[in-house]
């Protein structure tokens, strides 16, 4: 038998549909600035290649790949953990003008998504605004809670408002668990803290918080996204419905209708077909959108995955761009030819 050329087995070849991923992260350094310590180790551009670059390396990287195009968003905790609130606001203005310029630079292959200085929650609702309507900017992203605070607080709902009257959804993303959960929970194994754990449990907590408070029965057409394939809620949805829609008679539906309704979920970060094919089964295909959580993750091995899962050609046209284009309301655009 002959061996195969080295080189030949190292070939990739896309799949012949439009991609789009949403969870695709930049840096700015006048925020990394603002960071603790824990943060600019972990996001220091030296330790995380890629983030602080938006222009042709980060398109090539795209292209190696297949990924038709980018939403960006600033990487966590962006301007949320900056007690001054005018500096917040001055700095995620500034990081949200880079990002535009990036995107202007490259309007076929980048979109955005704004940061926001929630700890003024005006300040932030007014920039959503300013970005949505004169930049073209899709939604937000918000990274989990704002200095020991979360979403579910009534004072960060002008923020909701400003984004259900302008139509545009909010990305709620993961940040390091709050400073007494870490004490409690991941001092003695921090690395359970971040991504491998802690993310998942921080977000999951939040997103019910946030549906227990009834945001959405006040603003019933606010979407949310969330990524990770749900952050653990499609496998623990059941009982968390079967626990605590009987004990929250002052919400309008239930607990997983509220959140199968409100709540769009991305393959970011876990490229896993029996979590995805549970994410499918809970949610449905019209609520999962490709993504990787680039430069966190592989574009290539992303796609791969993506390229070669068993499910319906109708649903993979979904969650590759169908379900984005709906969502953030982007033109259709013609299939790539296969190679």
């Amino acid at each position: 038998m002959t061996t195969p050329s080295p080189q030949l087995t190292q070939v990739y070849v896309p799949p012949p549909v439009r991609l789009i991923a949403l969870e695709e992260h930049f840096l700015y350094d006048g925020l990394l600035a603002t960071y603790d310590e824990t943060d600019r180790a972990l996001l220091a551009p030296s330790r995380v290649p890629g983030l602080d670059e938006i222009g042709d390396m980060r398109i090539a990287e795209m292209d190696r790949a297949g990924i038709d195009l980018q939403v960006l968003s600033h990487t966590k905790p962006g301007a949320q953990e900056i007690e001054d609130g005018a500096q917040a606001a001055a700095l995620a203005r500034a990081a949200n003008d880079y990002l535009a310029e990036a995107v202007a630079r490259h309007p076929t292959r980048l979109a955005a998504f704004a940061t926001l200085s929630t700890g003024a929650p005006e300040a932030a609702a007014a920039e959503l605004e300013r970005t949505v309507q004169r930049m073209g900017f899709k939604g937000a992203m918000i990274n989990g809670h704002t200095r020991g605070a979360y979403l579910d607080q009534q004072r960060f709902w002008p923020i909701f408002e400003a984004a259900e009257a302008l139509g545009v959804p909010i990305y709620l993303h993961p940040s390091n668990p709050h400073p007494q959960v870490f004490e409690a929970y991941y001092k003695d194994f921090p690395q359970l803290g971040f991504a491998s754990w802690g993310y998942a449990v921080e977000t999951a907590t939040h997103v019910l918080r946030l549906i227990l408070s009834g945001v959405f029965d006040r603003f019933p057409g606010l979407r949310m996204v969330i990524g990770h394939m749900g952050e653990l809620l499609p496998f623990a949805l059941w009982r968390a419905d079967g626990r605590l829609t009987p004990k929250s008679p002052h919400l309008k539906k239930s607990v997983r209708n509220t959140f199968i309704d409100h709540f769009s979920v991305t393959t970011s970060g876990v490229f896993s077909t029996p979590e995805l094919m549970c994410t499918a089964s809970v949610v449905g295909w019209d609520n999962i959108l490709f993504s990787v959580d680039y430069p966190f993750e592989s574009n290539v091995e992303a796609v791969r995955w993506f390229s070669h899962l068993p499910i319906a050609e109708s649903d993979r046209e979904k969650v590759a761009h169908r379900n984005a284009e709906r969502l953030l309301k982007l033109s259709p655009a013609p299939a790539r030819s296969a190679a």
